[in-house]
C-alpha cells in the first residue's frame, strides 16, 4: 500500500492516488507498507533512489542499515510491533530522506506509531509542516511507542512479582508458581525486544545527525534530537533494570518452587519415620514362627497395639518439639 502526503502549517496532507499511477508531484513524503513492485518502481522514481528490499533491510550490519546512496539517505531501525495482540515481533522500518524536500518511510507492518504520529502531527501547533518536522515526529512517535510498551512490561513485572511472592491461597486465580515461570518468560522476551529496538533508534539518530543535511541538525531540530536521544538513553537504563527485575523474579519463582518441593519431601519423610516402627512392630508379630509366646499371652494383644501407638507418637512428640511440623 502507498500513501502520500503534501506538508503544510497543519501538517500532513493525504493525497488521492490513481492505481499503477505516478507519485503526485507535490508529495513529500511517501509511506510505503508491504508495497508492490509498481509502488516500489513510482517511490523510487520519486527519491530517485533505489529502496532496499525486505531482506536488505533485515540485516544486522550497521553499512546495510545506514547509508548514502544516489543523493539519499537511507536509515533502518528496528520497531516493536504487534504488542497488543500478543504477538509481539520486531519488524524493520526504513526512513529515507533526499535533502530537506522529500521522505520515504517503508515498512512491513502496521505500526501504531505512525498512527500516533499522523494523529498527532494534524493538531493545530503541532509544526509537521516540513520534512525535518516529519522526520523528527516520526522517531518521537516511535520511541514514545517504544515508551508504552516499557509502562506495559513495568506494569505487568509488578503484578507478577504480587503474584510470586503472595501466600499459595492469596494468588490470583489459583496461580501455580509453574505457570507464573511463563508469564516472566514472556515478560523477558518483550524487554529483551524493546532493548534490540532501542539500541537500533540510537543507532539511527547518531547516524543522522553526522549525515542529515543542516536543517535537520541545527537550531531547534538539533535540541529536539538531542532530547530524542537522551530520551532512548533514559529508556534503555529503564529496560536494563527491568531485565535486571525479570532474572531476579525467574530465579526466585524457580527458589519457591523448589522450597515447595522440598516441603514434599520433607512430608514424606517424616511420615515414613513415624510409621516405620509400627510397621516393625506388626512385621515381626506377623511372622509365622512356632514358638512366639507373646501369641498366647492374655495381654500380648493389646501390648503390641499399645507399642505400635507409643513407637509412632514419640518420634511425632520429638519432630514437633524440634519444629520440624
Amino acid at each position: 500500500m502507498l500513501d502520500a502526503y503534501t506538508l503544510s502549517p497543519g501538517g500532513p496532507k493525504r493525497l488521492d492516488l490513481t492505481d499503477g499511477g505516478p507519485v503526485p508531484e507535490e508529495t513529500r513524503w511517501v509511506d510505503l507498507v508491504h508495497p508492490t513492485p509498481s509502488e516500489d518502481a513510482a517511490t523510487e522514481v520519486f527519491l530517485s533512489a533505489s529502496l532496499p528490499t525486505r531482506e536488505e533491510a533485515s540485516e544486522i550490519e550497521f553499512s546495510s542499515r545506514f547509508y548514502s546512496e544516489d543523493g539519499a539517505v537511507f536509515m533502518t531501525a528496528t520497531v516493536l510491533t504487534g504488542v497488543d495482540k500478543g504477538e509481539a515481533s520486531l519488524v524493520p522500518l526504513t526512513i529515507v530522506v533526499t535533502g530537506d524536500q522529500r521522505i520515504a518511510t517503508l515498512r512491513y507492518d502496521d505500526l501504531r506509531a505512525l498512527h500516533q504520529f499522523l494523529a498527532r502531527a494534524s493538531k493545530p501547533g503541532s509544526r509537521c509542516g516540513t520534512i525535518p518536522s516529519v522526520f523528527l515526529g516520526l522517531i518521537e512517535a516511535v520511541v514514545d511507542r517504544t515508551a508504552d510498551v516499557l509502562e506495559r512490561i513495568s506494569a505487568d513485572v509488578d503484578r507478577i512479582n504480587r503474584d510470586i511472592f503472595a501466600a499459595r491461597t492469596e494468588r490470583r486465580g489459583g496461580l501455580r508458581l509453574e505457570q507464573l515461570i511463563g508469564d516472566v518468560g514472556t515478560q523477558g522476551d518483550l524487554a529483551a525486544k524493546a532493548r534490540e529496538s532501542l539500541a537500533s533508534i540510537e543507532r539511527l539518530i547518531q547516524f543522522a545527525s553526522l549525515t542529515l543535511p543542516g536543517g535537520f541538525t541545527k537550531g531547534v531540530n538539533k535540541n529536539r534530537l538531542k532530547l530524542i536521544a537522551r530520551d532512548v538513553r533514559s529508556l534503555e537504563d529503564h529496560v536494563g533494570f527491568l531485565s535486571n527485575k525479570i532474572t531476579f523474579l525467574l530465579d526466585a519463582t524457580l527458589g519457591l518452587i523448589s522450597v515447595e518441593q522440598n516441603e514434599v519431601i520433607r512430608v514424606l519423610t517424616i511420615a515414613a519415620t513415624i510409621f516405620f516402627p509400627p510397621t516393625l512392630i506388626g512385621t515381626v508379630y506377623g511372622m509365622n514362627f512356632t514358638d512366639m509366646p507373646e501369641l498366647s499371652w492374655q495381654f500380648g494383644y493389646p501390648v503390641a497395639i499399645g507399642l505400635m501407638v507409643a513407637s509412632a507418637v514419640l518420634p511425632y512428640l520429638y519432630f514437633k518439639r524440634r519444629g520440624w511440623l
